[in-house]
C-alpha cells in the first residue's frame, strides 16, 4: 500500500509539472502571436501568466518551497489584476466600436 500511495504522489507531482510546462509553452506561443498593444492581447497573456503561476504554486510535494509558493501566488494575483483591467479596456473599446458601426 505504501508503494501505491508513493506512486500516486509521484504521478501527481509529474502531472503538475507537465501541466505547468504545457501552460508555459502556450504562454510563450501566445506572446509571439498576440499584439500586446491591444487590450485583448494583453488580457490573454496576463490570464496565461496567472495560470502558469497558480499551477506552479499548487504543485505537490517539496517541489515548491513556502516562500516560493507565496511569491508565485502574489505574481498570479498581479496577473489576474492586469487581466481584469485589460479585459475592461477591451470591453470598452468593443462597445465604442459597436456604437460606431450601428
Amino acid at each position: 500500500m505504501a508503494e501505491t500511495g508513493h506512486s500516486v504522489r509521484a504521478a501527481d507531482v509529474l502531472a503538475d509539472v507537465r501541466a505547468a510546462d504545457v501552460l508555459a509553452d502556450v504562454l510563450a506561443e501566445v506572446r509571439e502571436r498576440v499584439d500586446r498593444r491591444e487590450a485583448l492581447g494583453e488580457a490573454q497573456v496576463a490570464v496565461l501568466e496567472a495560470a502558469v503561476n497558480i499551477v506552479r504554486a499548487g504543485q505537490s510535494g517539496v517541489e515548491v518551497m513556502p516562500v516560493e509558493r507565496s511569491e508565485l501566488v502574489r505574481e498570479a494575483l498581479g496577473a489576474v489584476r492586469a487581466a481584469t483591467v485589460a479585459t475592461g479596456v477591451a470591453l470598452t473599446c468593443a462597445h465604442r466600436t459597436s456604437r460606431v458601426l450601428t
